[in-house]
């Protein structure tokens, strides 16, 4: 037997035991889907009435949003006229429900003027600026030295405008982030809309990077050649997060969001930006936590027959193909412990979950396996037939018999692409843990089950065709 199948043998042992023992130690296990183990429930309906489509981006975008916390695996679903989106194994449960129907409509507003939300002579003031600013539009804002009248001073909320009616096309009055600074803001004169990617970053502070795209680019430079020198408020959600002084006139593209942001904010803000604004406002109808749905007996129950299943597997192979059933039962432990590897690391580092249908993905892979390892060995048995040595033959037959494995697992690979590309939810999880699967069913199969088999073929057969499951001659049998 050659040293480089010996070394090969070594190695997929070494690599498959190390990382097994290494998830071991370390406490990984892989991270269960909802169906599994339970989660967060959130059921969400919108405000007011939207359309189809407007219903389905809402959707596509919420589900941008939780991948990209980490919530891998997630559940959304539309259920009539709510979206039930379910959460397996998140590690920030009050984060994720409060990113998943954020509206993050973002919006840059000129300036028009400025006051303090504390102080009663200004809140008059400024009820009185905006009852007559139908009749005189050019005021110029509100006075830091308005006059107290006798009346009582109106309350904030007379003055504010709700958040939910920040309409883009409107003057409106909006508090800053901090609450206490308020601002008099003209329409907007660029939204979300422009932006082509946000990022946060740290620099003395947390702020928000955004690039937008070249019709926003555009649009950028023209606002703040109109409002040069003058106050831009940022605002997101009907909350002036900043409003700086523009000092140039060209940007090439970029601008800062800056303001009170610890890191968490920053960062959450910036993904919500990324994917962009929801088309819908959705208004929370039930959060709850959900016990699995399959429910720990059931589950139990799953894996009990799942293992007595694989025992018969096992046992059949034996049976049928002797010593050659061994190294199937070996390539089975060697792909079995590579992939509990893989799916651990994933929920740990990535927060992959394991779905039903992902184990579904994994138990069809077994199949993929044995046949791997079927074609090989039928290949051989062929070849010894035709009166070919064993030794022979379990050298010459990979090369063909692996060809065959090849194009197997390729049309597996290819189902399972297309299936992740064109499905969304638990579906592309049973694609992805099929195609991962597979993957480490053509590495197995080259770099173990072939060294293996020559090994077995050269040392323990010796020429008893019986040890392989094949019916000896008289002749043989008398010798």
């Amino acid at each position: 037997m050659r040293r480089s199948h010996i070394l090969s043998l070594l190695l997929v042992i070494l690599v498959a035991g190390a990382s097994f023992i290494g998830v071991l130690s370390a406490g990984w296990k892989p991270v269960l889907g909802v169906q599994l183990q339970g989660g967060v429930e959130v059921v969400l309906r919108p405000a007011d009435e939207v359309t189809d489509e407007q219903f389905e981006r809402a959707i596509e975008i919420i589900r941008n949003r939780v991948d990209a916390i980490g919530v891998a695996e997630p559940d959304i679903t539309r259920q009539g006229n709510q979206v039930v989106i379910q959460l397996p194994g998140v590690k920030d449960k009050q984060r994720a429900v409060d990113l998943i129907g954020q509206t993050a409509e973002l919006t840059f507003r000129p300036v028009q003027g400025i006051f303090d939300s504390e102080d009663p002579n200004q809140l008059s003031g400024l009820k009185q600026y905006l009852e007559g600013l139908a009749e005189n539009s050019d005021s110029g804002g509100l006075s830091e030295t308005s006059e107290p009248t006798d009346s009582e001073p109106p309350s904030l909320e007379e003055v504010l405008t709700p958040p939910d009616q920040d309409d883009a096309s409107a003057q409106v009055v909006l508090l800053g982030s901090e609450g206490r600074t308020g601002f008099i803001l003209e329409p907007a004169q660029l939204t979300g809309e422009a932006i082509e990617e946000a990022a946060a970053t740290f620099q003395g502070q947390w702020i928000v990077n955004v690039s937008f795209n070249d019709e926003g680019a555009v649009a950028f430079d023209s606002m703040a050649v109109a409002n040069y020198e003058r106050q831009v408020a940022i605002v997101l959600d009907g909350v002036v997060e900043s409003a700086p002084t523009i000092n140039a006139t060209e940007f090439n593209g970029q601008a800062v969001i800056s303001g009170s942001f610890d890191e968490q904010e920053a960062k959450d803000l910036a993904l919500v930006l990324r994917f962009g604004a929801l088309p819908v406002e959705f208004e929370r109808d039930d959060v709850r936590t959900v016990s699995a749905t399959l429910g720990e007996g059931t589950l139990r129950a799953g894996v009990v027959a799942g293992l007595v299943g694989l025992a018969l597997v096992g046992l059949y192979m034996l049976l049928y193909y002797r010593l050659l059933g061994l190294v199937a039962v070996s390539s089975l432990a060697i792909s079995g412990a590579t992939l509990w590897s893989i799916i651990a690391w994933l929920g740990e580092s990535q927060g992959l979950a394991l779905t039903l249908a992902g184990a579904t993905g994994i138990i069809v892979s077994i199949g993929v396996q044995v046949d791997s390892n079927i074609v090989y060995y039928e290949r051989i048995k062929e070849e010894v037939r035709r009166g070919r040595a064993v030794r022979s033959a379990a050298d010459g037959s990979f090369r063909a018999a692996f060809s065959t494995i090849i194009w197997a697992d390729l049309a597996s690979l290819i189902g399972a692409g297309v299936l992740y590309q064109l499905t969304t939810g638990t579906v592309r999880g049973f694609a992805l843990y099929l195609g991962i699967a597979t993957l480490i069913d053509l590495a197995v199969s080259f770099f173990f089950m072939r060294p293996l088999v020559v090994l077995v073929a050269r040392r323990l057969v010796n020429e008893r065709r019986s040890r392989l499951g094949i019916s000896e001659t008289k002749e043989e049998v008398a010798t």
